[in-house]
């Protein structure tokens, strides 16, 4: 069985704590047999997708990201990346280049700001090994304020409000993206999510959850509100910091009392309950 990783990035230097994203990478590298990253920015046509002020006027990111893209496939044989020739229309056109090269039995979406237990990854690859099952989902410990407080399976709403949907069988030439928001994937005539579903609830029940370190720096913050246009961001993470009862779009956020990825503990711990 192989499982092809990949990812989408754009300015994860100036976005993500420091080394955040090829910590990503490391973490994941020996589980997988390969690892593909697509770089750039949208511009879907009759859609919004996110400001692009933030890039270069050919979609590219601005701040490195690029280079040290490069230099990754150079020290990792398993990375390959994908740079795109002007914007792309829609994030589910980046996927579907993703699959048109991925040659694994499975596909193993991963953000540049998700973990998971290297332990939790030897099960979900038995899983994939025995249950051979279409898709895997997940519930997720959503980081707001720091490394210190998520959101995580008591809420339904913002954060785990739909399953984080990260797995898929894949055979290349007759798999592709309907679409990336929310994930649906084809794989030969089979929608994955009407094949075997192993849903979060049994990879809760197995103590198996996904690490989304996606607002622990004010940086990812400051970003997020520009991309998405929302003026709210900023004013509820500084109101989060006085205040921790705060909600943050109706979802309570919990003080974090688990144990975090090894890899994030060893190179983040400074941050974790300072």
């Amino acid at each position: 069985m192989k499982i092809s990783l990949f990812t989408i990035v754009f300015n994860v230097i100036d976005i993500l704590p420091k080394n955040m994203f090829e910590l990503n990478i490391q973490n994941m590298y020996e589980y997988v047999d390969e690892i593909i990253i697509v770089e750039g920015a949208t511009k879907s046509k009759g859609k919004f997708d996110g400001d692009t002020t933030n890039f270069t006027k050919n979609g590219r990111s601005s701040d490195g990201t690029i280079d040290m893209l490069k230099e990754m496939e150079k020290k990792y044989d398993k990375v390959k990346i994908i740079i795109g020739d002007g914007f792309w229309d829609g994030k589910t056109s980046m996927c579907n280049a993703i699959s048109n090269i991925a040659t694994g039995d499975y596909l193993w979406q991963l953000d540049s700001d998700e973990f998971y237990k290297k332990s939790d990854i030897v099960k979900i690859k038995k899983l994939l090994e025995e249950e051979k099952p279409d898709s895997i989902h997940f519930f997720a410990n959503h980081f707001f304020g720091g490394f210190d407080y998520c959101i995580d399976e008591r809420s339904n709403k913002w954060g785990n409000n739909t399953p984080w949907k990260r797995i898929f069988r894949h055979k290349k030439g007759c798999s592709y993206w309907i679409s990336h928001e929310p994930p649906n994937y084809v794989c030969g005539d089979l929608l994955c999510d009407n094949g075997k579903i192993i849903n979060r609830y049994k990879t809760l029940e197995m103590g198996i959850k996904m690490f989304h370190y996606s607002y622990v720096i004010y940086e990812q913050v400051v970003f997020k509100q520009k991309f998405f246009r929302n003026s709210s961001y900023i004013p509820l993470w500084n109101k989060f910091k006085d205040d921790k009862n705060t909600l943050i779009f109706g979802s309570k956020v919990n003080k974090f009392i688990g144990k975090h990825p090894k890899i994030i503990e060893e190179n983040y711990g400074r941050y974790i309950n300072s």
